[in-house]
């Protein structure tokens, strides 16, 4: 069996920029389907367990109102549920955790919660659909223009055929580019290409960002220092010789 939705705006992504290209179609009073393949929207902030990297006036300047709601509420949240210190309640800047790799270190679920209560309100009257858990596998393209994207169910569910006036790739890995037969390039395009100074001659495919691992980290009382492995004393004094320039 196959289910079909129809609606202005299909967005297949659920992470940061599907959840803000969904939420910004729908202030503009469109209908949105909105997919995600996971259990949880929000990618980075959510179910990639990663807090938010931004610039260091983040506080003050230099971000969307539709974001500024997002951290708000994510303070908000800790606030109102969580058992926070008077220091900690006062403090304007909220910073859960601490951290100093964001200056808003928070519980994935916590992000989950905020996303989920900003679309909450187009959810009820039925402006927003939201499929999850479901990845496209094909797409219906009549030339340039894509009509349609079918979803495969993680779990063995129905197939639905997504259709939309526009369609929007908001996926993690560009998902819909090869299933749409859309031109793309990976990694470095070369100076001839863009006219960029700062370009490699050659162009370079295979040059991307690595991926990253992210661990939650907890401090414990005392020592759990594990034994040297070995060559441990040479690899720490290790130096090597490197040829000079001249």
């Amino acid at each position: 069996m196959t289910l079909e939705f129809d609606a202005d705006v299909l967005v297949v992504g659920g992470g940061l920029g599907g959840v803000a290209a969904a939420l910004a179609s729908l202030r503009c009073g469109r209908s949105v389907i909105l997919t995600e393949e996971y259990d949880w929207l929000g990618g980075q902030l959510t179910s990639q367990a990663v807090p938010p990297d931004e610039h260091s006036w983040v506080e003050r300047f230099g971000v969307t109102a539709s974001y500024r709601a997002l951290r708000d509420g994510i303070r908000e949240h800790y606030r109102r549920h969580y058992p926070l210190t008077e220091g900690a309640r006062a403090w304007r800047d909220l910073n859960p955790g601490a951290g100093w790799v964001s200056r808003l270190c928070h519980e994935p679920r916590v992000g989950l919660a905020v996303i989920e209560a900003m679309l909450a309100p187009w959810r009820g009257p039925g402006r927003l659909k939201v499929l999850q858990p479901y990845r496209p596998v094909a797409a219906d393209v009549d030339g340039d223009r894509v009509r349609a994207i079918r979803l495969a169910h993680r779990d063995g569910g129905p197939d639905i055929v997504a259709r939309g006036r526009y369609v929007l790739d908001a996926t993690e890995t560009g998902s819909l580019l090869p299933l749409t037969g859309t031109e793309y390039v990976t990694g470095f395009e070369s100076r001839s290409e863009t006219g960029e100074p700062s370009a490699p001659w050659a162009a370079q495919p295979l040059n991307m960002q690595a991926v990253s691992i992210c661990f939650a980290l907890d401090h414990v009382d005392g020592n759990h220092v594990g034994d040297r492995p070995a060559n441990y004393a040479f690899w720490r004094d290790y130096r090597p010789e490197l040829p000079t320039s001249g």
